[in-house]
């Protein structure tokens, strides 16, 4: 296959994948198993419930990532599925120039995101409560791995198959493109629960979403959404 061009699909001319239902199923399944398997860690390592330490969030996070992409496999390696998604090549446009559209894009994001930090509102910082959560781990091999595992794979390749892969081409089948990104991006930025940061992690998910709907690579989605999470923990974590 050329570098560059769509991998030819089974699925595609199918107007029912994905379908809106088990899309939302396997959203609320994410965030379900985030609860139980961050419990059981909890209870089995320090038997309190309701004081979890952030090792054990983390820890639930990659637990619950692992079983949701073995789910998510087993139901995308049938009928050409992975690849109606774009999980499998670099999309229908060049790689140089899907590059230059993921900077550029990412860029604006970043811009938007220091006008809202800066004067909307200014003093509240939007990182804040996750960099302390992440400052007070232990800084031994394998929690430190654990974290990085977390925040720089399991996050970003879960969250791109839901919202990217899944979520945004359903919604597409009944509304205009910009809509389902749009609506999509809320979604994202409204279950990381954290009200303030609504607009400003729209805005990245926007420039996700526009990239994906361009280029019609989810591979491409996935490496772009690593790098951005890579900057923004060795920003709150390594420079600050």
């Amino acid at each position: 296959m050329q570098l560059g061009e769509p991998a030819p699909t089974i699925i595609s001319a199918r107007s029912f994948y994905p379908g809106l239902l088990p899309t939302i199923g396997f959203i609320i399944s994410y965030f379900a198993l985030q609860g139980v398997c961050t419990a059981i860690i909890i209870a089995a390592t320090q038997g309190d419930v309701t004081t979890p330490a952030p090792m054990s969030i983390i820890s639930g996070l990659v637990a619950s990532a692992i079983v949701q992409l073995m789910l998510m496999w087993l139901y995308l390696r049938k009928d050409g599925r992975a690849e109606a998604l774009g999980l499998y090549d670099f999309g229908r446009i060049p790689l140089p120039k899907a590059t230059g559209l993921a900077i550029l894009l990412v860029i604006a994001a970043m811009a938007f995101n220091f006008v809202y930090a800066t004067y909307v509102i200014p003093g509240v910082g939007m990182q804040d409560e996750v960099a302390k959560m992440l400052a007070s781990i232990a800084r031994t091999p394998l929690n430190m791995a654990v974290m990085f595992f977390a925040i720089m794979i399991a996050a970003p390749v879960v969250e791109e198959l839901l919202f990217r892969g899944l979520l945004q081409n359903a919604l597409a089948k009944y509304m205009p493109v910009w809509g389902a990104i749009l609506l999509s991006s809320f979604l994202f930025a409204l279950v990381h629960l954290q009200l303030y940061a609504i607009p400003a992690l729209m805005s990245l998910s926007i420039a996700f979403g526009y990239l994906y709907h361009r280029t019609g690579s989810l591979r491409t989605n996935i490496i772009l959404h690593i790098a951005n999470n890579v900057f923004a923990l060795v920003m709150t974590q390594f420079v600050n």
